[in-house]
């Protein structure tokens, strides 16, 4: 009889400390910087959260929201018509347990997309929605390497070729477009 009293009183603490999907995104309108011009593109329930892709009147953005603190992050805003075929923002707060990366895909040639730190090499999620490709992936931590990060954001063609980069490369910074 113990027993299923312990169950039972388990089974409403869980149920009672979870927060449905519909009330995460009331969450994240609230702290919206343009809640009334907010556009779902894509959500995905991952490991120890949620992450939202997005378009606002601003542009395109993303959020994770963790389950562990309760609270949205939210990325800066990213083109939604890139020039160049390709957006990426990211979300790093020491409070939040995921490092994210995200962005927009216009550019028929990009594939893959791959996000380097100084030892992990990640390949993201591409996602095709109605209206467009978008990506993403999560890290634990961004990596520091001697004082500075090694971070680079890499989008394949369907061989392998880099069609758009950014990041240190032999000792530069390279942003955009390698095929012009």
């Amino acid at each position: 009889m113990r027993r299923i009293f312990l169950l039972i009183s388990l089974m409403i603490f869980v149920t009672g400390c979870s927060i449905s999907s519909e009330d995460k995104i009331d969450k994240l309108l609230e702290k919206t910087p343009y809640p009334n011009t907010f556009e779902k593109l894509y959500q995905e329930e991952v490991e120890n959260g949620m992450i939202v892709l997005y378009k606002d009147e601003s542009g395109f953005r993303h959020a994770f929201f963790s389950n562990k603190t309760k609270y949205w992050n939210i990325s800066g805003n990213a083109e939604l018509n890139p020039l160049d075929g390709f957006t990426w923002g990211m979300t790093n707060d020491p409070n939040i347990p995921k490092l994210t990366f995200a962005g927009l895909i216009t550019d028929d040639e990009i594939q893959n997309v791959m996000i380097r730190q100084t030892t992990i090499n990640q390949q993201a999620k591409i996602v095709s929605t109605v209206q467009r490709r978008v990506w993403f992936t999560y890290f634990e931590n961004l990596e520091d390497s001697a004082g500075q990060s090694d971070l680079k954001i890499e989008a394949l063609s369907g061989n392998g070729d880099i069609v758009w980069k950014d990041g240190v490369y032999d000792g530069k910074y390279f942003h955009g477009e390698t095929k012009k």
